[in-house]
């Protein structure tokens, strides 16, 4: 999912609520894995619609992904059920933490008010690829969004952070994967490699699609303090999709997640990040903190 932005929205809050403790989902692990064949997988993406390539090479505006897989391994789609019973689909990114098990995506990719509220049977598939899931698939156990999201729907909080279950293997999921450190505060301009699994055309959902290019921040209340990507034209799917910057000792630190596409002509070409600030870190803290499985 990305949701277009309206110009109605309210200007966001000075300061945002504070983080109320993760959630765990309740659900058993093994059936939500049954649950989510890969005829159930495409499903909900057509329901909602060599060597690596340095990440700072020319800016496309949303391209397949032209790197080796295995570096962007830890990038999977987030498959989850509104609460009215439809599936539906995110992507999300593996994180670095104590535990093992967490990723980042957005916040309306596990709490939607126009939906009925909280997402379930959230299922990540990293490195998915037309329906193969090469990495294993992993059942979320813990969710943690601001509140200021949940309560609001304030774009500036449209990040989550979700604890993941192992895989049928036993295997914790940045084990597998590996993972990139989140870095919290981080300017809002500068340098950003965006990824996802947009669905809507000209995509179709199959494969990682990306944009880089040179991010500025967002002059707009509706998303204060937030990043803007342009040329970038991913589009519904791509929703809490990683936010890359490059540190000068070359590491590739997660900033940002892909919130939303804003309404208007003059957007059409624009991408909007909601970028990890104090509140954002607390979430991650409180996941990375849970016992591992």
């Amino acid at each position: 999912m990305i949701p277009a932005l309206s110009v109605t929205i309210a200007a966001l809050a000075a300061t945002l609520a504070p983080v109320s403790s993760p959630t765990p989902t309740g659900e058993d692990a093994g059936a939500v894995r049954s649950y989510w064949t890969a005829d159930r997988m495409r499903e909900a993406v057509a329901a909602t619609g060599a060597r690596d390539r340095a990440l700072d090479d020319e800016p496309p505006a949303g391209v397949p992904w032209p790197g080796d897989a295995a570096g962007v391994a830890h990038v999977g789609r987030l498959f989850m059920v509104l609460p009215g019973g439809q599936k539906a689909t995110c992507t999300a990114a593996v994180v670095t933490a104590a535990n093992r098990d967490v990723v980042a995506t957005a916040g309306h990719c596990v709490h939607l008010k126009a939906a009925g509220g909280a997402m379930k049977s959230l299922l990540f598939v990293p490195g998915y690829d037309d329906g193969a899931t090469p990495y294993g698939s992993y059942p979320a156990r813990s969710v943690a969004v601001a509140p200021a999201w949940t309560e609001r729907e304030d774009h500036a909080a449209d990040f989550a952070f979700v604890a993941l279950d192992t895989d049928d293997r036993g295997r914790h999921v940045q084990d597998v994967t590996g993972s990139r450190r989140a870095v919290f505060g981080a300017e809002p301009g500068g340098r950003r490699t965006a990824l996802g699994y947009p669905f809507l055309a000209p995509y179709d959902g199959r494969t990682l699609q990306y944009c880089a290019g040179d991010a500025t921040p967002v002059e707009d209340g509706r998303l204060a303090g937030g990043s803007q990507l342009k040329p970038c034209r991913m589009t519904n799917g791509a929703s809490g999709g990683p936010w890359y910057a490059r540190q000068p000792g070359g590491e590739d630190v997660q900033v940002a997640v892909t919130s939303s596409r804003p309404r208007g002509e003059e957007f059409k070409d624009v991408a909007w990040g909601a970028v990890f600030d104090r509140t954002a870190e607390a979430l991650h803290a409180a996941q990375a903190a849970l016992t591992s499985k």
